[in-house]
């Protein structure tokens, strides 16, 4: 028996306290938590005038621009972050790539504490760099620990964690930063975070490399390339990638113009638009709680077409309730009224029930594309898949210069979103309907048999 093999035994313990699991998933965790603390740290710090900008007359204008520096940095080093996730041994990947978020995050915690705003700006950025050669890494690590009907539970559960921790650092960056002192109180969180990152990331099971003799190039165009004739060349790969690309779109879109839309649509005060970018991540995390509890041999493809579309009508129930729970310029809501005000109530309801829908549409894509891609270039074509959520993430992010360019009121971003998520919905029934028994899971069909 193999060392891969020993690695997918399933043991009698839970799947999340195994060790091809959990040390897995503490690293994605925390280092999520520190992404969005220092994200959040920023986004929050700007519009409140806690932190100064440069370069930017108006600091309103910087926020979409800052909302897209981690995806830009994504995009701009998939190609080479994929080939060295397929070319070397995996724990030794997970290893390298938290060590570096380690001196990242030391460096973002120097900055914040000694009030330089360029230099936090520029780490968000080398963060972004960080994620796109840790994403491909631990997502084609899935399906070398996990068995192919544990992937959606898997995913789920990750995606549980990704976003609760999301919604910590949402809430501990967006408040930590408006205190006395917040600078240094977001610098401790981030090393701490990063530390116990670092920490998992050596508790990796090892898992031989997928293509051991790939020759790297750093030739980013050609590389792009060969990666989407990857994607493009394996059976059933694209419609999952595209999905979860739209996915990240919307996303971003949303979780950037949240601070707007809380200051000038709903007419409240700093920390409720950290608490509102929260309501999302803890819907988020209920959705992916709930594909991860999906029955075994099922693809969940039939339940994420529900979800999105389901999504997308709660969307409009945003946009229509939210005149009715907003303040006034001059009496702005704060968190108690949002939380005790029936319309606040039901506000805070229809915004985590979005999320929560949208959590459950992901986690079914996310395992498809991992079931149908071929192990040998797995890992590039997951690099594509980052490659395509930052593409993807880049315009949601400045889309949202409509709305600071044009004075265009946030509240109607929740139509847009519905209307996308509708459509969606539409495009995977018709494809449902065109193969009812799903496209290219020979992976999964097998694992049925042999059960």
């Amino acid at each position: 028996m193999n060392q891969n093999t020993k690695i997918k035994s399933r043991g009698n313990a839970p799947l999340f306290f195994q060790r091809r699991f959990l040390p897995m998933w503490t690293a994605l965790s925390f280092g999520t938590f520190a992404d969005n603390t220092l994200r959040q740290a920023l986004l929050i710090g700007i519009p409140a005038g806690v932190i100064a900008v440069p370069f930017f007359s108006d600091s309103d204008n910087a926020i979409p621009f800052i909302g897209a520096l981690l995806p830009m940095a994504i995009l701009i080093f998939s190609s080479v972050s994929g080939q060295l996730a397929d070319k070397f041994e995996t724990s030794l990947m997970f290893r390298r790539t938290k060590f570096v978020e380690l001196l990242l995050m030391s460096a973002a915690a120097i900055a914040f504490a000694s009030g330089i705003g360029w230099l936090a700006i520029a780490m968000l950025f080398a963060m972004g760099a960080q994620s796109a050669f840790f994403s491909p890494v631990r997502v084609s690590a899935m399906p070398k620990y996990l068995a192919p009907d544990e992937l959606v539970r898997g995913n789920g559960m990750c995606n549980a964690g990704l976003f609760s921790f999301i919604l910590v650092g949402y809430m501990v960056g967006g408040s930590l930063i408006v205190m006395e002192n917040g600078g240094a109180m977001v610098g401790v969180a981030l090393v701490s975070a990063s530390s116990i990152g670092f920490f998992a990331a050596t508790r990796t099971p090892w898992a031989a490399a997928n293509a051991p003799d790939l020759k790297i190039s750093f030739n980013g165009i050609t590389q792009t390339i060969s990666m989407f004739q990857h994607v493009f060349g394996s059976p059933g790969v694209t419609p999952p990638l595209l999905g979860s690309a739209i996915f990240y779109f919307l996303s971003t879109a949303i979780t950037v113009v949240i601070p707007l839309y809380g200051r000038d649509a709903l007419f409240s005060t700093p920390l409720v638009w950290a608490a509102l970018n929260g309501l999302f991540a803890i819907g988020a995390g209920l959705g992916a709680v709930g594909a991860a509890s999906m029955a075994k041999n099922r693809s969940g493809l039939g339940a994420s077409s529900f979800a999105i579309g389901a999504g997308g009508i709660m969307s409009f129930v945003i946009y229509a309730l939210t005149p009715l729970a907003a303040g006034t310029p001059d009496a702005p809501i704060g968190l108690k009224e949002l939380f005790t005000q029936p319309m606040g109530i039901l506000l805070t309801v229809s915004l985590i029930l979005t999320a929560a829908l949208s959590g459950i549409y992901i986690a079914p894509l996310q395992a498809a594309t991992q079931r149908r891609a071929p192990s040998t270039v797995r890992a590039r074509i997951m690099a594509a898949g980052a490659f395509s959520n930052a593409t993807f993430a880049i315009p949601g992010s400045l889309s949202v210069l409509l709305v600071t360019s044009f004075g265009v009121n946030p509240r109607f971003a929740f139509i847009a979103l519905g209307s996308i998520m509708m459509l969606i919905c539409a495009v995977m029934i018709y494809r449902k309907n065109k193969n009812p028994e799903g496209l290219y899971d020979e992976v999964l069909h097998a694992a049925r048999k042999n059960r």
